[in-house]
Parts: structure tokens; sequence; C-alpha cells
């Protein structure tokens, strides 16, 4: 009975689109089919060839890349083989090619050199949004983006990022996954919860690995930053080597083999230390007559502000056997190892969180983050399961994380406190079966079949957080003697300074189950109108029941004009990380009328957490959306295609999590309740907690165009010109209030984190490209505007950081000789544009205590300046 009244709920999901909850796809089988030559509405920005459109079937062959001619056909958002020209949704493919002409070393980068729709998220990370950055579709959370690994879910980082666009968000790790391994990547922009379930609101990435059966290739790259900010740093020297080889197994087998190691050094954009930012900052001790030393007015580069130093070794594999006519074995996995070197915020000499005797010029931490994370996937494929084709597979995933910090102190232990500390390890892991099948039914009422496609899905995550060493939360004896600049005696801050860390008592291990099933209903009604409906019912063991529905439609107007659309509504399942990480940081505070020094623990707590319960804190619910898309496919003439499409997404109960603090106008209501429940000492000390929380609705809408033609010059070779640009505005629906009264001073949403949601993304991306090919060379040139962007604060409008609009210039220059060395040079923001520096006013305010310059964190594409990069590759 139960199983019949989620199939009937289902059902009116499928056809009413709206119902009171939401859903998650199996993910089933990737196709990779040749199909014959025609146009089509979406290329690649630099390969010669007609856009494609979107297929999930059971057997794939190699796909056909726009470089090689012809229409491709998609794996990504339905479960038929569609030729591209016959999307019902519109799909971004960018091919290696494309990923190579970039010159980045990771995919997240290469990927937001290629669509204005695709940006790294803004705003200033805190140190572990430095280790890793995530991309942003159409603006919104990198949560709200589902990444798919040849069709299969992949599984999501462990940490959670504090600060930036990113606050409060675990999303995907595209880096790693080894750019050596890529065929190609299909972008879906429409909302596909109905078919693949959470996460799938801003759309969908599906990276396809490489399946060649024969050949191989090696590159040996080095790259690097145009300029930096003073003598620190190291331009962001670096290099990577790739490899890849592919062997033919069997009867139409393959195992293709992918391995790659890159290293760079950091960058650094932070400017000299000021003399006085907030109170007097002093690079070295007070001399015996209680002098400035001279040397204050000498070198006072501290800080190190920019990509950090890493290292990153990447294997993986894919492989297809058929076993017989009817059965294929299929699996794929991907390995990487990753070690991070992010620099923390200098401490000066004066800084109450030093002492003097051992760092006497102060001390600048470096955050350390080794990371090892493996996807691993296997399974079966076949034709007739009672006359359906059908897929059955086995995915999983692991991220595992240690975070430590290197060149500090515990003060609380005096002088002979340790200096490196292991502060917290998390691991994130997912196990996922699934079972697809897919079948053609004649029903009478039409000349086409019915496209049937069903399935269901189990997964099960688990969630680790793990405590640090005990020197690295330890509370000791030690007094600061009553020498500058305490003045008094007062006890060592506790806890190894520069990072938040892990207490036995925070941690702990957390898990869930979901099932899902799907249908999937494709139906050409007539030579040029196509429907498809979609419906998802899910079910999960800490939230309940979601259901999702999906309507879609293309109709061909002319032979020259297509119309589609779609409407939709989507979920995103708050992650384990959101609802229970936990860990804690000190710093001094100054209490405003005798300048006594206040030790001040700040926590970013579970949900769970008593005391964030009683500050508020309740059990997350799932964000939800409804999305729309309506758009147009164009091919007015040969070689000429054009595509538009305009969307809008409504989301509701988007998390976003609050801080509340004991200090500062309101901090006696926070205190109160914290000491009134028994949560916190009683000690004049202060407590602030960080939690997640339901707290706005939000709407964006936008549109999408590109345009491609392709022009012939005879002998002088031809040009592929594109044109694609994104338009977005985002605006704040609703605020959800908040469940306790915490003071005046406390908002339900900061200006700040309003800002992270309406302003922090240009409304306008443009990207101009042109790719000219003949014999061996191959040149690209992208010129791309960015319109301005807003960093709101939290001060009011006059501390607010504005980046001015920016035009941008890239260009890749490829020649491959007759023996298959391939030599390439290019450069990205090749005339080192920087951002604006923020205000006098805005700088005076900083937490970051450095100045000449102190670039804005609002320009979307960083403060880094030019790149540059050569490459020597070899095919065989």
């Amino acid at each position: 009975m139960r199983h019949q009244r989620h199939a009937a709920r289902l059902v009116v999901a499928t056809l009413c689109l709206f119902p009171a909850r939401m859903v998650h796809a199996a993910d089933a089988a990737v196709q990779n089919e040749k199909i014959r030559p025609g146009k089509t509405a979406v290329k690649s920005a630099t390969d010669v060839a007609s856009p494609r459109a979107t297929v999930l079937a059971p057997a794939p062959t190699r796909q056909r890349t726009p470089s090689e001619g012809g229409e491709a056909v998609i794996v990504t958002g339905t479960r038929s083989a569609v030729r591209a020209s016959r999307s019902m949704a519109p799909i971004v493919i960018i091919s290696g090619a494309d990923l190579r002409r970039t010159g980045q070393t990771n995919l997240k980068n290469a990927l937001v050199q290629l669509d204005p729709s695709v940006n790294n998220t803004p705003g200033y990370p805190g140190q572990l949004g430095f280790t890793t950055k995530s991309i942003s579709l159409r603006g919104l959370g990198a949560n709200e983006t589902l990444v798919l690994v040849n069709g299969k879910r992949r599984h999501t980082m462990s940490s959670i990022f504090f600060g930036g666009a990113m606050q409060g968000q675990s999303p995907v790790d595209l880096d790693m996954i080894p750019m050596s391994a890529v065929d190609h990547i299909e972008i879906l922009k429409d909302g596909a919860a109905a078919q693949y379930g959470s996460d799938a609101i801003a759309g969908v990435v599906n990276i396809i690995l490489k399946s060649g059966d024969h050949g191989g290739s090696a590159e040996l790259g080095y790259n690097q930053y145009g300029s930096t900010v003073g003598p620190l740093g190291d331009y962001g020297r670096g290099g990577n080597l790739e490899f890849n080889q592919g062997f033919h197994l069997g009867r139409g087998g393959f195992l293709n083999l992918s391995a790659e190691l890159t290293g760079n050094q950091s960058t650094n954009n932070a400017g000299a230390t000021p003399h006085n930012q907030g109170g007097l900052i002093l690079l070295y001790p007070l001399l015996a007559n209680g002098q400035q030393d001279p040397r204050e007015n000498g070198n006072r580069y501290r800080w190190i502000n920019g990509q950090p130093e890493s290292e990153r070794q990447s294997v993986s594999y894919n492989l297809e056997l058929p076993l017989s006519a009817a059965a294929t074995f299929y699996s794929f996995a991907t390995y990487t190892h990753r070690t991070v070197f992010a620099s923390a915020w200098y401490r000066p000499s004066n800084s109450t969180q030093n002492i003097i005797s051992v760092y006497p010029q102060g001390y600048l931490p470096t955050d350390t983050t080794e990371d090892q994370d493996f996807q691993f996937t296997s399974g079966f494929r076949g034709n007739n399961f009672f006359g359906w084709k059908w897929d059955a597979s086995v995915n999983y995933g692991r991220n595992y994380s240690s975070i430590g910090i290197n060149n500090s102190i515990n003060n609380s232990l005096g002088p002979t406190s340790p200096h490196d500390f292991h502060l917290q390890s998390l691991t994130n892991s997912e196990l996922t079966a699934d079972f697809d099948i897919k079948r053609d039914f004649r029903t009478g009422l039409f000349a086409n079949p019915l496209q049937v496609a069903g399935g269901i899905e189990y997964r099960y995550n688990q969630y680790e957080v793990a405590a640090g060493d005990p020197a690295s939360y330890a509370n000791g004896d030690y007094i600061n003697p009553a020498v500058y600049p305490f003045s008094s005696p007062t006890p060592g801050l506790p806890e190894a300074a520069g990072l938040g860390n892990t207490s036995p008592e925070q941690a702990g291990t957390y898990s869930r189950m979901n099932g899902a099933f799907y249908i999937d209903l494709a139906q050409r009604v007539t030579r040029d109108l196509t429907i498809g409906l979609s419906g998802r019912d899910e079910q999960y063991s800490d939230f309940g029941n979601t259901l999702n529905g999906k309507a879609s439609l293309r109709y061909q107007v002319t032979p020259w004009l297509a119309l589609r659309g779609s409407a939709s509504n989507g979920f995103h399942a708050p992650t384990l990380q959101q609802e229970d990480f936990q860990s804690t940081a000190l710093a001094f505070n100054v209490l405003p009328n005798s300048n006594q020094l206040v030790p001040s623990y700040n926590t970013y707590a579970s949900v769970n957490n008593p005391a964030a319960r009683a500050l508020g804190a309740t059990p997350l619910k799932p964000e939800t959306s409804h999305n729309f898309n309506v758009g147009f496919v164009l091919t007015p003439a040969p070689r000429l295609d054009i595509s538009v499409d305009a969307y809008r997404i409504d989301i509701f109960n988007q998390i976003v999590p609050i801080s509340v603090s004991g200090s500062g106008v309101s901090g006696q209501y926070v205190m109160n309740i914290l000491h009134a429940g028994g949560y916190v000492p009683n000690d004049g000390n202060y407590y602030g907690y960080t939690y997640e929380r339901n707290a706005a609705h939000t709407r964006t809408m936008g549109l999408d165009l590109q345009a491609h033609y392709l022009s012939r010059f005879g002998n002088a070779g031809t040009v592929l010109w594109t044109v694609m640009m994104n338009q977005q505005q985002h605006q704040l629906e609703r605020v959800n209030p908040l469940s306790v009264y915490l003071g005046p001073a406390v908002n339900a949403l900061y200006r700040n984190q309003i800002g992270n949601i309406t302003s922090i993304y240009p409304r306008n991306t443009l990207r101009l490209s042109g790719t000219w090919n003949k014999d061996g060379w191959a040149t690209t040139v992208r010129v791309t505007r960015y319109s301005p962007t807003h960093n709101l604060s939290n001060l009011g409008a006059a501390y607010d950081e504005t980046v001015a609009a920016a035009w941008l210039m890239d260009f890749d220059i490829t020649y491959t000789f007759r023996n298959r060395i391939r030599l390439s040079v290019g450069g990205n923001n090749v005339f080192n544009h920087r951002p604006q520096v923020l205000s006098a006013l805005a700088q005076s305010k900083s937490s970051l205590l450095y100045a000449n310059p102190n670039y804005s964190s609002a320009a979307i594409y960083g403060q880094e300046g030019s790149y540059f990069y050569g490459k020597v590759g070899y095919s065989w």
C-alpha cells in the first residue's frame, strides 16, 4: 500500500508539476553515439561543429566531438537518444580541446573561462576557501548545481566554507577530477530535480571521461601569473604533467587510463601593513626605552593573500567490456591526493595572539589541508530485461580532509607551546545503487512510439567530524605579563591561533539514507512537436518525502526556427555538513570603556547544538524551487546558429548561515540566553555561535544567448566566431524571521549576506571569441566583459565595495607539427586588469590589516591579474 501511495503521488507530481514537496533521479547509463552530420543549436566555443542535444541511452560508444564535425549526441537531461538539434533544453558542450585552450590546470578555472553563466564564487572565502573554490551556475549557490561523472552522481567535499558567496556550502570539488581524463563536459541549464534529484536547481554539469581504445597523449606545461604585490609569494609559478592512454579490450571494449601531476607556488595580492588600523600595528617589539624600532618605517610587507601553494596527483580509468551481445560491464574511477598550504592572517609583534619571546617579529600562520578523494563506479547494462534496456550500477565516493595549521601558537600554553597543530579531520562519503530501465511502446495514438524510462535508487551518506590534537583546543594556565600590549597580567588566549578547531565534544559521525524512484515519458506527437514529462519520488530518513515533476516541450516552427520550454520544481537537500559540522575559533575583544581584553569564543555549530537551539537554530528543511525556461533555436543561414533562453528560478527556504555574537550592541541578549540555560560559563568571556538556517525566498531571472558562425576563407583557413552572453538579476523576495529575539542588532539576514545573494555576481557577462584554424595552426582570442559588482558591508553603504565593469582578453596559439608534437602558448587577462582597491573608509574597517593595495574581493575574475602559460604535447 505504501508503494501504491508513492506511485499515485508521483503521477500527480508529473502532471501537476508543483506538489507540496520535491525529488532525486537514478542516474542512468551514459551513451555516446555517432550520428549523421547536421546543424545544431548549441556549439563548443572553439571547435568547428554544429550544436548538440540531449541523450541518455544504454549502449555507449565513442562520442563524436565538435572538432571532428558532425552532430553530437548528448547524455545529459534526457533518457532517449535525441539529435542535438532536437534538444528540449539548453545545453552547452565543452570539448577537451576547449579546456586545453584556456591554459588552466584544473576544471574549475577552465570552465569559468568558457561559459559566461559559469563563474568562480566571489567574495572573501576565508582561509579554507582559498584551498577550494567552486563554480556557481547562473549566480546561484554552488550547492544548487548537480555534478555527474559519466552520468553518475559525484560526492561533495567534506569541508564547509565560512565566507564569501560560498558561505555555509559544501559543493563538489571539481579540481579532484583530472583534466587529462575528460573527453568533454555537458552543462544542462535547466532545473532537473525530477530527473536527477537533489541539487539540480541551477542545472547539471556532466563530466564525460575519455573512452578511446587506442592511442594516447602526453603534455608538459608551465604557468605563472604576470605580476605580484610585494616581495612575498612567487607569482603562482607552477607546472603540470598529463598522460592518457587507451587500450582495446575484447570485442569492442576499451580501457582508458589517465594521470597527472600539478604543482603551483602561491600568489600574493596583499599590500603593506599600515602603521595604524584600528590601533597601533607593530612589526617589531618596542625598544628598551619604549620607542618604536626604526625598522617600522622599512619593509612592511607581511601578508600573503592569494592562490595557495598546492600539489596534486591524480589518476583515473574508464573501462567498458562487452560480455555478450546482450550485456556489457563498465567501470570508472578517479583518485586524487592534494596538499595545500594557504597563508592565514598575519599576527604582528604586538598582537594579543603573540608571545614576543617566541615570535619577536610576529608570525604568519599557514593553513594546511591534505585531501584524499576518490570515486569508484561499476555496473552492467544490457538490451533485454523482459524487453527493456537496463542499467544496474553501484557508485561510491569519499572525500577525506585533514586540516592543520603551522607556524602558529597556543598562547595559553606559553612559550613552550607547539607551533604546528592538527585541527580536525573531515570525511564525507556517499554510496549509491541504481537500477534503470527504458523501452519504447507503440500506443497507436501517434506515429512515433512513446519512450518510457524508469528507475530506482538507494543512497547512503555518512559524514564524520574528528577532533584535532589536544594542544589545538587546550586551555592552559599561562599568564601574559603586564608588558605591552597587555596593561595588566592577562591569561593567554586558548587554542591554536589562525583557524578554528574541533574538540572531542564537537566530534561525531552522522548518516542519512534515502530511496527514490522516477519515471520519464517522451512523446513525439507530430513531426514537429515533442513533449516530455518526468516525475520523481524520494524518501529521506531525516526529513521525509520529496516529490518533483517536470514538463518539457519543443516545437519546430519552420526548418530554421524551433521553440522550446520547460516548467519544473526542484530541491536541494540540506547536506550533512550543513547540519552537523562544528568547530571553534577564538579572538580577543576590547571592552570600550576599560580597554580590557576579553576572549571571544566563536563556534560554528550544528543545528542540533543545545546552545545554538537556544539561540534559534531549528532542523533544516530542504530548499525548494520553481523553475521556468523558454527559448528558441534559430538557424537562419548555413553555418550560423543562434539560441536564446530566458529563465526564472524561485528558491524557497534558501539555506544561509547566521552569526550571533555575545559582544557588541546586542551581546547582552545573547549572553543572557546562554547563561540562563547554562550553555556557557559565566566567566566574563564572550561567546558567539554561527548556525545554518532556512533564511529566505529568492528569485533569479535571466537570459542565456549563444551564437556561432563558421567563416571559410579558402586557403586562409576557417574562423569560428562565437558570441555568448548571460544576463541575470537576483531578487530577495522574503526573509524568514528569527524564531528567538536576539537583540536589536541581530538581523535575520545581514546586509553583506543580502549582497551575496543579489549584487556580488555580474548582471551581465558578454564573451566574444574567434578561433582560426589553418593547417597545423589553431589560434583563439576571447574577449569578456563583466558588468559592475558590489560587495555590501554590514557597516552601511559608505563601506561598500564596488568593482567597475571590466574588459578582459585571453589568447591561445597552438601549432601541431606533422609528427604530432603540439606547442601552445597563451594567456588569460593578458592586460593585467585588477579590481578596484577598497576606499579609505572601507579599508579602515577591514579585518585584513594591509593596504596599498587592498583589492576588492567582489571581482568575479579575481585579484591576480594576468596569467600566462606554455605547453608542449605529443599524441600517438
